[in-house]
């Protein structure tokens, strides 16, 4: 209770942290369910992947892929620890930060009680990616589960075998779905290191994050060259 009453939060401060949270799960409710988003366009494209895998006898170039996109998605699993066990140590260190906050001009004055709420957040922040990456992860390896269990092709049944080659690239793109979200979480974690500077700063520095994903998500050049091919 003492925590909470020594939080220096405004009201600036209150709606800086709501707009942050309408926009991160609006836009991810957004992106992953349209049907014109970058995301839904390699849908597409996991589909005839799934469905050229079937002709093939020697699938190791598939099984490649699989384990290519699992390494990244690793990468970022285990880097989302490093920084959370950062980020707990930072909390340690408070009474540092807040003495540092406030002998620079341009950021606003603060307390050790509001730091450690808005390193709290990065924290949870990040342990969503970790999740989203851990989950990601079992995603593409079920998804490899799946390709090793398609005959050769020259046992292939394309009316039997067709919906298993689509499981497969469903799998993947699930896999790749959470991927995006929980690398959407560090593009909003970078973000709120802005809210240290002044909750308006914060606001801005959001929606201008918003802007940036949805002209990736929907307007950027890869987008149209998937669809025009």
């Amino acid at each position: 209770m003492q925590a909470i009453n020594e939080l220096a939060l405004s009201k600036l401060d209150i709606i800086a942290m709501l707009w942050f949270l309408l926009c991160w799960f609006s836009y991810t409710r957004y992106v992953n369910t349209s049907p014109k988003s970058l995301v839904q366009s390699m849908y597409v494209w996991r589909k005839r992947w799934a469905m050229a895998m079937l002709a093939r006898d020697n699938r190791i170039m598939d099984a490649q892929v699989i384990t290519g996109l699992n390494n990244v998605v690793t990468f970022f699993c285990s880097t989302s620890i490093f920084i959370t066990a950062g980020l707990f140590a930072s909390i340690g260190s408070s009474e540092q930060i807040v003495k540092l906050i406030n002998q620079l001009s341009f950021l606003k004055t603060t307390n050790i009680a509001t730091v450690e709420l808005k390193l709290g957040l990065l924290i949870v922040i990040f342990i969503y990616s970790f999740f989203k990456f851990g989950w990601a992860i079992k995603q593409h390896s079920y998804s490899a589960v799946v390709l090793a269990s398609v005959p050769a092709a020259h046992e292939v049944n394309l009316e039997r075998d067709s919906p298993t080659a689509n499981l497969m690239g469903k799998l993947s793109s699930l896999g790749s779905q959470h991927f995006n979200d929980g690398v959407r979480g560090y593009y909003f974690a970078l973000a709120t290191l802005s809210w240290f500077v002044h909750p308006i700063v914060y606001i801005v520095i959001i929606s201008w994050v918003v802007i940036v994903l949805h002209r990736r998500d929907f307007r950027s050049k890869l987008l149209q060259h998937l669809s025009e091919a």
